[in-house]
């Protein structure tokens, strides 16, 4: 049993749909859900922009960033809360990106999703094979999607509820942030100051739901193109030990062409839309992290490790799917120079080495000229881990 049978086990993993494009619609249409609660709707250009809840968000967003300064400077003998208030502003930085890459250029985003609607939607013009070759990515997407709604809201719920409890058992007035509307001990103060919070942490978690859902989404249909590639190379494959239909073969040699250009026009599309921000990203939540990671070490601010994780978990999904596409793309590679080319005829050969010159060299997905894969992952935290020891090595 495979590991989507695993979790199709559980009822919160298991997604039943008639193909490949009704699971597509329903997974924007949850999206979508969600992009509710803030006003705005990525996949709809006729819903407009100018919702209520996304003016407060915005309004939010400025406040937010123009606190974050002021708590700073006004804070900048308290070292505790200084650091507090620092690790705000990467943050900040990086909803800004959010707001811009999903919502205000929408269009570009809007363009993606209709291009796998049309791709989705003629599913029923598609090989049994080929749809079948679709159906795994499918089902992954759901299931990260889900992953992402109650991991996000998990870890929110979290940074707002701790410091609050804390602040009840202690008997002290704790914020879950640094940065404040009123700076006041009282009660009143500290009233207003929680409730902003919450609303700021409320509108970060949901955007960073549908922003990174929206990234899974279009990614795991840019993976599942290359599993209805690979689905119709190895029926290729079994066609030339079969058949000498030159007519027939070179039908489906050029079928399989342009699948793999279409993929190639829409990973074009996807580096567009997603390397700013992907470059504004990992450099703010490398900020986060390490200053969250030194707050903890140096003064024992234990909110650091949630802050931390919540910053982690975004730079995740973002290279574990660069690590999905990269090695599909390496198993294309492998199938189309397993095929056996010397039962071609010349003008097939010449279209089979255009197709594997293409393959050679796929398109991936890049921050600042970096890919984005799990060796970077992992390189983005040894380098936090390496700042934060030099940190406390000073120290000493």
């Amino acid at each position: 049993m495979n590991l989507l049978d695993s979790l199709a086990r559980l009822r919160l993993f298991r997604f039943e749909f008639f193909d490949t494009g009704a699971a597509y619609r329903a997974a924007t249409a949850r999206l979508d859900q969600i992009n509710a609660l803030v006003g705005v709707c990525m996949f709809n250009a006729r819903v407009s922009r100018a919702q209520p809840a996304f003016i407060w968000g915005i309004i939010s967003l400025l406040l937010y960033v123009y606190l974050a300064f002021e708590s700073t400077i006004w804070y900048r003998d308290n070292i505790d809360k200084l650091m507090m208030c620092i690790t705000t502003h990467g943050f900040s930085l990086q909803m800004a990106s959010k707001v811009y890459t999903f919502i205000l250029n929408r269009n570009r985003v809007i363009e993606i999703n209709e291009i796998n609607l049309k791709y989705f939607g003629t599913s029923g013009r598609k090989a049994a094979s080929q749809l079948e070759c679709l159906k795994p990515s499918a089902k992954i997407a759901n299931i990260l999607i889900t992953m992402t709604i109650f991991g996000y809201v998990t870890l929110t719920s979290l940074i707002i509820a701790i410091p609050v409890i804390y602040g009840l058992i202690v008997s002290k007035k704790v914020l879950p942030m640094g940065y404040e509307v009123v700076h006041s001990t009282e009660w009143p103060g500290y009233i207003v100051n929680l409730l902003f919070q919450i609303n700021c942490m409320i509108y970060v978690s949901l955007t960073t739901i549908t922003s990174d859902g929206t990234f899974i989404l279009f990614l795991m249909s840019a993976i599942g193109q290359i599993d209805a590639i690979l689905g119709r190379l190895s029926e290729f494959s079994e066609q030339l030990k079969q058949t000498d239909d030159d007519e027939q073969i070179t039908g489906n040699l050029k079928q399989i062409l342009r699948l793999h250009q279409h993929h190639q026009r829409y990973m074009r599309k996807l580096d567009d839309l997603f390397s700013t921000y992907f470059m504004i990203a990992i450099i703010s939540l490398y900020f986060c992290m390490s200053v969250c990671l030194a707050s903890f070490l140096l003064l024992n601010w234990y909110m650091g490790i949630l802050m931390f994780c919540f910053s982690s978990a975004q730079i995740f999904f973002m290279c574990f799917l660069g690590t999905a596409l990269q090695t599909k793309a390496e198993q294309m590679l492998h199938e189309v120079d397993s095929l056996s080319w010397h039962q071609l005829s010349v003008q097939n050969q010449k279209v089979a080495v255009l197709f594997l010159a293409a393959v050679q060299n796929p398109i991936s997905l890049t921050a600042a000229m970096v890919e984005l894969n799990v060796a970077t992952y992992l390189q983005i935290h040894k380098s936090v881990y390496s700042a934060c020891m030099f940190l406390l090595r000073s120290k000493e």
